[in-house]
Parts: structure tokens; C-alpha cells; sequence
């Protein structure tokens, strides 16, 4: 039975997202969703996205949001995705400031001019913190700063930490000459060492408060033009292992900028843009 699929569409540094509001009417059963997101994130038969976010009611808070990526599996979070549910949910509440539930917890984002700040909450840097997605032995409370990776071909030595999700941070002299799809697509067919997938960072440090940085999204299968998750776990990872100096931290991915800043109760902030492309409906 076909029906109509009415969305709207963002983008938060060039990761765009269709973003589905159903909280005022029926919502799309879950594996509906994920068949959804593998057909119209499509570029070339659909409407192409990096994922597919649901904005469903809950209780406390502004809304929730369900984000389906390309593969159909669901994120646990998503940095760009919030801030560009936060722009929606501003401007049709005429709020400045939203609490967002997210399967890593309720996240409050304010407005600032043309931006959107998310506290994204501590970034965990321990195995227990990592259990589910990395299946090595060792003490819960063992540090992930230095984590042994093996590549395709080679092996190295980087960071894994949680920001909401799982990423990989490797410190690289050339972020442009990295081969991050095929390193990206080796790791995530280790499902033995990270059975729910894992993200891939290569950071160049360019200043004493500067990084270009290029992600690997594991429910993408590939490179996305920038990363929310990923850009606050890079900036805590080069802030905890020096490579930049204390203060904020401006992260440069292939499609914008963002800024990262640690509170001095370790909390992260990210702040950076996100903007309605268009509105749309189609039959599914």
C-alpha cells in the first residue's frame, strides 16, 4: 500500500539528514524505518541523505529524535543530526533553547545567533564505557587513549572513545593522503573486535586550537563531509593528549567548522551550524 512521506530537509556542515515529524500522528514502526533509510538515502533514485531522522513526542523534553542511517541500522547519536533537529524544533516551538532525547540520553542545545550548541555530555575514554562496541580483554577501568588498530595492511597505534558514539581517533601529517574509506570498511568488517561497527577519525593538527579531521561513519559504510560525534571526540582526545593547547577547539572537516570546548566538569560542547535545505513529499 503506498503512502505519502512528507519531510523536511538539513544539512549541519554538509551532513544532511531527512527529518521525518511524527510528533503529532502516526508513528513508522521501526523496521518501516529502516527500510526507509536504505531506499531514500539514495543519491541517485531518491533523496539522498546521510540518514534518516524520526522526531517522535517524549515526555520532559522537546522531542525525541530516532536517527536511521543508510545501512538501516539505527546511531546511537548523532552530532550534525541533533543540531539540525534543534533548528527545526526552535523555529516551529519559537523556543532558543530544546532538551532532545537521544538513545545516549536528553542533550540540551541552545541557539546562538546562526548556530546551535549541544552539550554533548562527557566523552568516556574507558573500557567499560567502550564494552559493547570493542570486544578486547582488560580491566573495565583500562584507558582507551592508546589503543592498538590494525589497518588494512599496516597496524597503528590511536584512541577509541565514546562521544555518543564509538570512534577511532588516529593522528596523522597528511589527512588528505589517508586512505580513510578503505581503512574505514576494514575495521567495521572486524566484527568480532567491534561487533556493532566503529567510527574512523584522521586528525592533522593545523594550530595550537586548529584540527582537520576526515570520518569515517560506520552506518554511512563510508565518508561523510563531517561529523558531530566525531569532531568532539577529536578535539577531547588532541585537548587530553596535548596536541592543541587548553581553550576551545576549532575542528575543520571537508564540509564546515566546528568548536569544541570541555567545561571543567567534563562536559563537551560542540557548537556549529545546521540549515533547512528544502521540504518535500513522495509516495513510499
Amino acid at each position: 500500500m503506498k503512502r505519502e512521506f512528507r519531510f523536511v530537509k538539513y544539512q549541519g556542515c554538509g551532513n544532511d539528514f531527512i527529518i521525518k515529524d511524527e510528533t503529532g500522528g502516526t508513528v513508522t514502526p521501526d523496521d518501516e524505518r529502516s527500510r526507509l533509510a536504505r531506499r531514500l538515502t539514495d543519491r541517485h533514485f531518491k533523496v539522498g541523505a546521510d540518514g534518516i531522522i524520526f522526531i517522535e513526542s517524549a515526555k520532559g523534553v522537546d522531542g525525541s529524535m530516532r536517527l536511521f542511517e543508510p545501512a538501516g541500522n539505527e546511531a546511537d547519536m548523532c552530532g550534525n543530526g541533533i543540531r539540525c533537529v534543534a533548528a527545526y524544533l526552535t523555529e516551529k516551538l519559537n523556543k532558543s533553547e530544546v532538551d532532545i532525547l537521544t538513545r545516549d540520553g536528553v542533550k540540551h542545545i541552545a541557539r546562538i545567533k546562526d548556530e546551535y550548541r549541544v552539550d554533548m555530555g562527557p566523552v568516556r575514554t574507558l573500557r567499560k564505557d567502550l564494552g559493547k562496541y570493542v570486544t578486547d580483554r582488560g580491566s573495565p577501568d583500562d584507558s582507551m587513549l592508546s589503543f592498538e588498530i590494525g589497518l588494512s595492511g599496516r597496524r597503528a597505534v590511536g584512541s577509541i572513545v565514546n562521544s555518543g558514539e564509538p570512534h577511532i581517533v588516529l593522528r596523522t601529517e597528511d589527512v588528505a593522503g589517508e586512505d580513510i574509506v578503505s581503512d574505514g570498511a576494514s575495521l567495521n568488517a572486524d566484527k568480532a573486535r567491534f561487533p556493532e561497527g566503529v567510527n574512523l577519525n584522521y586528525v592533522q593538527v593545523e594550530g595550537p586550537h586548529e584540527l582537520k579531521v576526515r570520518t569515517y561513519e560506520r552506518g554511512v559504510y563510508g565518508e561523510t563531509l563531517a561529523c558531530g560525534t566525531g569532531a568532539t571526540a577529536c578535539a577531547t582526545v588532541a585537548l587530553m593528549l596535548k596536541w592543541v593547547q587548553p581553550g576551545p577547539v576549532r575542528v575543520m572537516p571537508p564540509g564546515g567548522t566546528i568548536t569544541v570546548e570541555l567545561a571543567k566538569d567534563g562536559h563537551a560542547f560542540m557548537t556549529g551550524p545546521a540549515e533547512a535545505e528544502f521540504e518535500g513529499w513522495l509516495e513510499v
